[in-house]
């Protein structure tokens, strides 16, 4: 059993260092967890901001979701 999962750590240690295309510092999975941090990152708007974009019947643009989540 031992023997089983050195040989899985070792193949899988192989398969993440020859696709830095996928698992380095500017690859895909990099770039989705940044896209992924970013998006759910708390965006805090100004009441004037919140006014200026959401006031007089604008409570449904992007924008205004967008400073109110």
């Amino acid at each position: 059993m031992g023997w089983f999962r050195s040989g899985m750590a070792v193949l899988s240690v192989m398969a993440m260092t020859g696709c830095p295309s996928e698992f380095g510092k500017d690859g895909r999975v990099a770039k989705a967890i940044h896209k992924d941090t970013v998006d759910l990152s708390i965006k805090r708007c100004s009441k004037a901001r919140i006014e200026e974009v959401c006031g007089k019947g604008k409570q449904h643009t992007p924008e205004c979701r967008d400073c109110l989540n």
